[in-house]
């Protein structure tokens, strides 16, 4: 359950909501109407521009285009708004309607774009959206297109260089989007002399080269994502310095080196930020707190060294946190415990970390601890109460499992500590953790036994104690653990009958090797006495 862009948990902040709203196309407009209640005839220049996009497209399965028939495209032709006074097209939306997974896409158009588009001339919003087979390059002619504030051609095979002299004389251009095409060559410099332009989104294509300085004149953008493509070079200080408004910054999936700009700590208004999947260099910055509306925060899979900043973790905003996949080393900083109130999912596995398991969880208090009504089992809760996710997995992390009271973690799904070296028991308690559906201790140096307890662990259906020191059998009782799917016992001490159930019966013969005594099915029966 790694949080990529694609799947994460929680639920965005308001102020990313609303950026993602505002950079959305409006709604389609109603046409307008003449004093006879009819809508307003089409301009013959605009149903000419139409019929022509319409004759470019070879192939249309997703029946948008059967409804342009006649000569009425203000009235009923799918996708097409019109002014309501005069009648020219000022909205073009077609967007493809999903496909139920796993089916592959089933609704598409196939052709080109037609160069008759830029005879649009008071189009303000041109949307062509997830149509899979469109391709080419963008018309010289959409340049005619002086009114548009909305341009989003996404999830095509729009192919060639990024048009630069032709979005450049959009002059009225706010949103522009050429996402998740085949677009190659270097980012078009002259992006930069559109100041009004807030949302830049060139993701999922095949561009490369560095960031032009041309793009410090974008004052206004609050949007940028430049993720999944063959970028490289350092990333620009002015992105901190000069792009104040920036709300959302994905460079994740490139080839970025250098370390990370200390001047992206006062970008006061960002809620996401994605540097994944780079290959960056020294530390992260100590003012990394200074970004106080972070929501999430994903710097995993580069080379960054050094210890966690003390001040990220006064980021109370911050939802998702992933440093996973680096080479951070040192202890815990003290506000780990305490810190990040907000904290839906953190990833800090495949790291060089030190320090104990206790560093997660918060203790009750002693005097607590000595009251008639406090069990042993009340000695830790998880902060925040709403984790969901946490992988500490592939460190050094050391101490033992601690004992859930009762309300602890109920929210969370995911615990992977695997790979370290925390030793002591399985605590029985470990069952209170309802609501979990994936547990991995193995690779560790944990010892005794299974507790029977664990069966009460209903939503489970990952588990993997293997590689560690565990004696006895595997509970009979595991038997009513009816959602599991996976489970590897092996490179243990277990002895004895395997449970006669679902999954374990029919599990792998590899899931139970390396123990000393282990029998029934999968394995060989047991011996009768």
């Amino acid at each position: 359950m790694q949080l990529s862009k694609k799947q994460r948990l929680a639920v965005p902040s308001a102020l990313l909501l609303l950026l993602v709203v505002a950079a959305l196309p409006p709604p389609r407009a109603e046409a307008g109407h003449d004093g006879d209640g009819k809508p307003p005839p089409c301009s013959p220049a605009d149903l000419a521009a139409l019929l022509g996009f319409k004759a470019g497209v070879a192939v249309d399965t997703t029946g948008i285009l059967a409804t342009w028939e006649g000569n009425d495209c203000c009235g009923a032709w799918e996708g097409v708004s019109c002014d309501a006074a005069t009648g020219r097209v000022v909205s073009l939306q077609l967007e493809a309607p999903p496909s139920p997974p796993p089916l592959p896409r089933q609704h598409y158009m196939e052709g080109e774009l037609s160069a008759s588009l830029g005879g649009l001339e008071f189009l303000e919003t041109l949307v062509i959206r997830d149509m899979a087979r469109i391709g080419g390059a963008i018309p010289a002619s959409l340049s005619r297109l002086s009114r548009l504030k909305q341009l989003y051609l996404e999830g095509s095979m729009l192919a060639g260089g990024v048009p630069g002299s032709v979005l450049s004389r959009m002059t009225s251009l706010q949103y522009l989007s050429l996402a998740g095409n085949r677009f190659e060559g270097k980012l078009p410099p002259e992006l930069g002399s559109l100041p009004g332009l807030v949302q830049i989104n060139l993701a999922g294509n095949r561009l490369s080269g560095e960031v032009p300085p041309s793009y410090k004149n974008l004052s206004r953008l609050a949007y940028l994502d430049l993720s999944n493509n063959l970028l490289s070079g350092a990333i620009p200080a002015f992105f901190g310095q000069q792009l104040k408004s920036l709300a959302m910054l994905d460079l994740s999936n490139n080839g970025f080196s250098g370390e990370i700009p200390a001047s992206l700590c006062g970008l006061r208004n960002l809620t996401d930020f994605s540097l994944s999947h780079n290959k960056l260099t020294g530390v992260i910055p100590s003012q990394i707190g200074g970004i106080s509306s972070l929501n999430s925060l994903s710097i995993d899979s580069n080379l960054l060294v050094g210890s966690i900043p003390e001040s990220l973790f006064g980021l109370h905003k911050l939802w998702n946190l992933n440093l996973s996949k680096n080479w951070l080393s040192g202890s815990f900083p003290p506000g780990i415990r305490h810190g990040l109130p907000s904290l839906v999912s953190m990833d800090l596995s495949h790291n060089h970390l030190i320090g104990g398991i206790d560093h997660f969880f918060r203790s009750i208090s002693p005097e607590r601890r000595q009251t008639k009504n406090a069990s042993s089992d009340m000695s830790v809760i998880f902060l925040p109460r709403q984790l969901q996710h946490l992988d500490l997995s592939k460190n050094s992390i050391t101490g033992v499992l601690p004992e859930f009271g009762a309300g602890a973690g109920a929210s969370l799904r995911w615990l992977d500590v695997s790979g370290n070296a925390i030793g002591g028991q399985i605590p029985s308690s470990l069952s209170k953790l309802i609501g979990l559906q994936r547990l991995d201790i193995s690779r560790n140096k944990i010892r005794g036994t299974i507790p029977a307890s664990m069966a009460a662990m209903a939503s489970l259906r990952w588990l993997d104690i293997s590689g560690n020191a565990l004696v006895g059998r595997i509970p009979d009782s595991f038997a009513r653990m009816a959602r599991l799917r996976h489970a590897s016992f092996r490179g243990n001490k277990l002895c004895g009958k395997i449970p006669q159930a679902r999954p374990f019966n029919l599990l792998p013969a590899a899931a139970y090797a390396g123990n000393l005594c282990l029998c029934g099915k999968p394995l060989p029966p047991c011996r009768q006495i």
